[in-house]
């Protein structure tokens, strides 16, 4: 048996090391669409105070490009149009987030000094709890319930295709 905290906690931790790992998917999968500039394509940049931010702070990237034909209508015909077409703005980005967890088990729970302790009931062979033991320490068997779904894109990463997708139009012909 374990605390009743100490089981709040371990589920906590587990969320929170599921978090963590789908952001650093939703990153990877979201640089898929970038490739980093090389060396001799980074220059210095300065930030809003004035102070300069070296290479090495900040990784510059650019849009993964594909160039398809556009029809263009001229006085003297169709003609060949190209344009630059930002990848991110060709497919879904899919962007996952844990918003809720749910988990479902058959707790024991007892008190013991005064503190909520949880165990996990012996199973019989067909796979029931067995109330034995429960019954003999007066506990009770509960369920936790949370919940997980995935989300919206994050504001950073709409505005981002957003702006692709306003650079896409503008090369576009009337």
């Amino acid at each position: 048996m374990i605390t009743f905290n100490n089981l709040v906690q371990t589920i906590q931790g587990a969320v929170d090391q599921a978090a963590e790992s789908v952001s650093r998917e939703n990153i990877n999968g979201l640089l898929e669409y970038f490739h980093p500039l090389t060396s001799d394509e980074k220059t210095d940049t300065s930030n809003d105070n004035g102070k300069t931010i070296s290479v090495a702070d900040l990784e510059k990237m650019s849009p993964r490009m594909v160039q398809l034909q556009y029809p263009k209508i001229t006085k003297d015909g169709p003609a060949e149009h190209f344009v630059s077409v930002p990848l991110i703005t060709l497919s879904p980005v899919p962007i996952l987030q844990v918003n809720d967890v749910q988990v479902e088990m058959d707790l024991e729970i007892v008190e013991s000094d005064g503190e909520i302790m949880v165990g996990f009931p012996q199973a019989k062979q067909s796979g029931e709890s067995t109330s034995s033991e429960a019954s003999t320490t007066g506990g009770s068997n509960a369920k936790i319930t949370l919940n997980i779904k995935a989300n919206e894109k994050p504001m950073g990463v709409q505005s981002l295709i957003e702006g692709y997708n306003k650079t896409l139009r503008a090369q576009l012909p009337n």
